[in-house]
């Protein structure tokens, strides 16, 4: 009887521990997806490339930038052919999805991009790790205090960790009907890949940012607003009458 009652106590004993270690699984679970859904929240990043490079994004009959989807699990568009940014001709890439798929997104981008450019290859035509490159994001424009932050505190941090120059256009330079910003970030290769996680990171921590321009579309934004129609008055001038000729009074 001793023996059987002691086989139960570690029978039971076990199951405690098994039951223990369950619980210790789906502690962590809960809080895996408690961490996992906040990076679910969706966010957005838009680029300014021309059409060459946006072709090289989009690839031969879209084999690029599907492969690209596939690989970050991002949805990526590009605006049409001859669809540009106010004031330039640049087309607009827009990438969206939560952030860890947004941010694999636009690093693959930027890769595809400076992969085979001139820009990105030495003298002998390998990768040069040194070159120079530059990339230009558009920024919501209820994100840009965010970037800049109290006194340009925000905006020098990042250029300080990434190493990269980060240039946001001033509100007065802002393209009416956009709400949007230019931002250049320019920099080694790695320089740039990680101010632009850096900016978009900082634009999905506050919740509240969005394009008010959630597409890539830009044709029925005019780059400035057409001058007020102006009445002409032509005053012909007065011919005396030809000598001899009867003036109607």
């Amino acid at each position: 009887d001793e023996e059987e009652e002691e086989g139960e106590d570690v029978r039971d004993e076990e199951e405690r521990r098994r039951e223990q270690r369950r619980e210790r699984f789906r502690q962590d679970d809960r809080e895996e997806k408690e961490d996992r859904g906040d990076e679910e929240r969706p966010t957005a990043l838009k680029f300014l490339f021309g059409n060459k490079e946006a072709g090289i994004v989009i690839g031969r009959q879209g084999a690029t930038i599907n492969g690209l989807q596939s690989k970050s699990g991002a949805k990526i568009r590009v605006s049409g052919a001859g669809d540009y940014f106010p004031g330039t001709q640049d087309r607009c890439i827009m990438v969206s999805g939560d952030l860890r798929v947004v941010a694999a997104a636009c690093e693959l981008i930027i890769l595809e991009v400076y992969r085979d450019s001139e820009s990105h290859q030495n003298s002998k035509g390998e990768g040069d790790a040194d070159a120079m490159v530059s990339v230009t994001l558009l920024m919501p424009e209820n994100a840009c205090g965010q970037i800049i932050g109290k006194g340009g505190e925000t905006i020098r941090k990042m250029v300080a960790e990434s190493q990269a120059k980060i240039n946001l256009a001033g509100k007065e330079k802002s393209i009416q009907g956009t709400q949007e910003r230019v931002l250049v970030t320019s920099g080694t290769l790695e320089q740039v890949l990680k101010s632009t996680s850096l900016i978009l990171h900082k634009i999905w921590e506050q919740e509240k940012t969005f394009y008010a321009n959630n597409g890539t579309s830009y044709k029925s934004i005019q780059p400035f607003p057409p001058p007020p129609p102006r009445r002409i008055r032509l005053r012909l001038p007065r011919v005396p009458p030809a000598a001899g000729a009867r003036v109607r009074r």
